[in-house]
C-alpha cells in the first residue's frame, strides 16, 4: 500500500510569510457541512457568475459545495495577495485550470468532494494540483481497467476486497491531482500513468509520458480527520517542500 500522512500531524500554515521562509505547500481545509454556515451571505459574497452557476446545480447539495468551494478559493487567494477577494481576477487556462491572473508567482488548485472543500496554494512551485475522495468510496471493476496501467493492474490482482479497492481509490485520487497539476484533467486517459513507491525512501513517483519536464514532482497523500483522501501533486525546482494545513473558519 502507499504511504500517507494524517492531515492534522502537519504542522499549521499560515498566510502571512515569515522572515526565514521555508518553500511550503499549503492546504486549507473546510467541512462545510459541519458547521452552521449562512449560504445566503456566502453567496452574496460571490461574482454574479459564480451565483448563476451555483443556481444552476438540479440539487442543492451541489449548489452548496460549488458555494464552499469558490468561496473557500477566494478567501484563502484574497490572504495571501493582499487583494480583495472581489477584485481578484481568477482566469481559466485551456483546459479549465484556474489560475491568478495578475499573480503568477502563486500556484493552487481546489478539490470539492461531498462535505469538504479543499485547497493548496504555494509561493514555491510552478504547478500544483489536489485531490479529495471520500475514503469510503466504491469503484467498479470495470473502472480499473481505464484508471490503471499494466503494472497497476498486476499489483491489484494480488488483492481483494476492501485492501484492493483502497488501492485503486488510491491509484484514482493521485492521478487526478496530478493531471489537474498539469492542467490536462480527463483530457489524458489516466492508465496512461503509473504510480510507484521508490521503497528505500517511501518516495511516492507518478511516470508519465506526457511532457519531457517530469522533473521536481512530489507527491503525497493524506487522510482527512473527516473520511476523505487527499492526494497533492506540485512541481517545484525546491528539492525539499513542507506540507502545512490549516482548517479554515465554519461559523460564517
Amino acid at each position: 500500500m502507499l504511504p500517507y500522512d494524517l492531515l492534522l500531524d502537519m504542522p499549521e500554515a499560515s498566510a502571512t510569510p515569515t522572515r526565514e521562509h521555508h518553500p511550503a505547500i499549503d492546504i486549507w481545509w473546510w467541512p462545510h457541512t459541519s458547521g452552521q454556515t449562512d449560504w445566503v451571505k456566502i453567496k452574496s459574497r460571490l461574482t454574479r457568475e459564480e451565483q448563476d452557476r451555483a443556481a444552476a446545480f438540479r440539487f442543492e447539495k451541489d449548489s452548496i459545495g460549488f458555494m464552499a468551494g469558490r468561496y473557500l478559493q477566494r478567501s484563502i487567494l484574497s490572504s495571501y495577495t493582499g487583494i480583495a477577494a472581489e477584485d481578484l481576477h481568477i482566469a481559466v487556462g485551456e483546459h479549465g485550470k484556474p489560475y491568478l491572473a495578475d499573480k503568477t508567482a502563486l500556484t493552487f488548485n481546489l478539490s470539492n468532494t461531498e462535505g469538504l472543500s479543499i485547497l493548496a496554494i504555494s509561493r514555491d512551485c510552478t504547478v500544483v494540483g489536489i485531490d479529495a475522495e471520500i475514503h469510503s468510496t466504491l469503484l467498479e471493476e470495470e473502472t480499473a481497467q481505464l484508471i490503471c496501467s499494466a503494472s497497476e493492474l498486476a499489483t491489484l490482482s494480488a488483492l481483494q476486497g476492501a485492501e484492493r479497492q483502497s488501492l485503486l481509490l488510491t491509484y484514482w485520487t493521485l492521478k487526478e491531482s496530478f493531471l489537474k497539476a498539469t492542467g490536462e484533467g480527463l483530457i489524458v486517459d489516466p492508465n496512461r500513468l503509473n504510480v510507484w513507491l521508490e521503497h528505500g525512501t517511501k518516495t511516492i513517483h507518478i511516470e508519465q509520458n506526457l511532457s519531457s519536464d517530469d522533473t521536481g514532482w512530489h507527491h503525497r497523500l493524506f487522510r482527512s480527520p473527516v473520511g476523505h483522501l487527499i492526494a497533492v501533486s506540485a512541481q517545484s525546482e525546491r528539492a525539499a517542500l513542507a506540507f502545512r494545513q490549516h482548517r479554515f473558519p465554519d461559523q460564517i
